[in-house]
């Protein structure tokens, strides 16, 4: 049944993502909302929120501000908050309520680089997609406000690595810094550690491979054998898939490019129909086959579960 759930919980949505890629690259994230959307990211969205800081800040707006379209009132919030906080920049996040009163973002951007020397991007998301959609979003907007500026001294040789959050790999994420998005050029090689790490190097035109170093664990000789389904990231399900020496598919709740699972029956049926030998995925789906007796590679996948393993 469409948008039937009796085992997971609902996936966190795409401003959550947005704010995960900014949360440690030092700038001032203003999520345009109410204070909801903040509530949520911070408070069960955002695994990192318990235990280190960020400059995330909620727009505060009321029923009459979104009314009216008080565009001046949260541009003086924003310059003031710089005032007082050494940044590196400013992004706006979008949320429901700027997509349903039709914001202006070039009009905010355009605005608050007149009264602050900071680079200043806007996110447009809307709360109704998932969270790889707003990754893929603010990468797309790091690199297109970086790419052209000076390279710092302090980047590194080391390839752009796209993907790799909280929201996907838990614990196990790579942090990156502001540093990273500088001097990026069409002829930089990225590696690809995730769904939104694909999409937007192909959104930015960036060479990339597909490649996801958490995953080469569970292909390790003995763990795997006969047909093999594996249910994660899309990136982390193709590095398996090219590891593996037999019939390996592959599916993801978070995927363009290979077979997408939209409903808990989705997973329900391919396992059914499959006569897979072996299943590497997140724990929290075994509920939803009570009659499969093969192995099951527990593969933990925090946007899934919640798991931080």
């Amino acid at each position: 049944m469409k948008g039937l759930r009796k085992c997971l919980t609902p996936f966190a949505p795409d401003q959550s993502g947005a704010v995960s890629v900014l949360y440690e690259l030092g700038g001032i994230i203003v999520v345009v909302d109410a204070g909801g959307c903040t509530g949520n990211i911070c408070g069960f969205d955002e695994p990192r929120w318990q235990n280190s800081k960020s400059a995330i800040f909620s727009a505060g707006l009321r029923d009459m501000d979104a009314i009216l379209g008080r565009d001046r009132l949260l541009v003086s919030k924003i310059v003031s908050a710089a005032d007082r906080i050494e940044a590196r920049f400013v992004a706006i996040v979008g949320t429901p309520v700027p997509a349903t009163i039709a914001t202006d973002y070039k009009a905010l951007k355009r605005m608050l680089e007149k009264q602050i020397d900071l680079p200043v991007f806007t996110i447009e998301t809307n709360g109704m997609r998932l969270y790889d959609v707003g990754e893929t979003m603010a990468y797309k907007a790091l690199i297109e406000e970086f790419r052209d500026r000076e390279r710092s001294s302090g980047r590194n040789d080391s390839k752009l690595i796209l993907g790799a959050t909280p929201l996907t790999y838990g614990n196990s994420y790579l942090p990156m810094t502001i540093e990273d998005y500088y001097g990026i050029d069409s002829g930089i090689e990225a590696v690809a550690a995730s769904t939104s790490g694909i999409e937007a190097c192909k959104a930015c035109g960036l060479k990339y491979t597909v490649e996801c170093n958490m995953a080469h664990e569970y292909c390790e000789e003995g763990r795997l054998r006969g047909r093999v389904l594996v249910v994660h990231d899309e990136a982390f399900g193709l590095t398996v898939k090219n590891r593996y020496k037999g019939y390996c598919e592959t599916a993801s709740f978070f995927a363009h490019g290979q077979r997408r699972l939209d409903e808990e029956d989705d997973f329900t049926r391919l396992v059914r129909e499959g006569g897979f030998d072996t299943i590497v995925a997140d724990s929290c789906l075994a509920p939803l086959v009570p009659f499969y007796h093969g192995a099951w590679v527990d593969a933990p996948c925090f946007a899934i579960s919640g798991r931080l393993l």
